[in-house]
């Protein structure tokens, strides 16, 4: 479709605004015995734009030498510690204090005759069908029995 001759070129643009927005300025335009869209535009042309003269200078988005410096310098600290706190014996270490934390909680539970809860763990982590087994097992170490028998919502099971 082109423009009829004579006629001056015309631009749409869209504006975005609540619905509040909007219907304060369908109110204000409609009080001005105008249409909504060249109120817009009239208000538009007749605002106040010597604020923006006076802006701050925009922050530069490139880190001067001393920040960059500044910054690999924190880096390679992390690293360092990093490197040291993860180290073959260090990681070693952590598995034997998270089994002595773990083995301490399965011999409460089965002191305090809990075994339904662990019963419920094991399964969570290996299979119902293992949880029986382990569960007699660790009884049975426990106790310091060759065989045990462990009651768990059913039969009895035999390790």
């Amino acid at each position: 479709m082109t423009r009829p001759r004579g006629m001056p070129e015309r631009k749409t643009f869209h504006v975005s605004c609540t619905d509040g927005q909007w219907a304060e300025a369908k109110r204000r335009a409609a009080a001005a015995g105008m249409r909504t869209s060249p109120w817009l535009v009239e208000r538009a042309l007749e605002a106040d734009l010597s604020i923006f003269d006076a802006r701050p200078e925009p922050q530069r988005l490139a880190l001067s030498p001393n920040q960059q410096e500044w910054i690999l310098g924190d880096v390679e600290l992390m690293t360092n510690s990093l490197e040291q706190l993860f180290n073959g014996k260090a990681i070693e270490e952590m598995g034997r204090q998270v089994a002595l934390v773990r083995d301490a909680k399965v011999r409460e539970m089965i002191d305090g005759g809990r075994f339904d809860e662990l019963f419920l763990a094991f399964g969570k982590l290996f299979g119902p069908e293992r949880a029986e087994r382990l569960l007699a097992k660790v009884v049975a170490e426990r106790h310091e029995a060759g065989s045990v028998e462990v009651t768990v919502g059913g039969p009895k099971k035999r390790s």
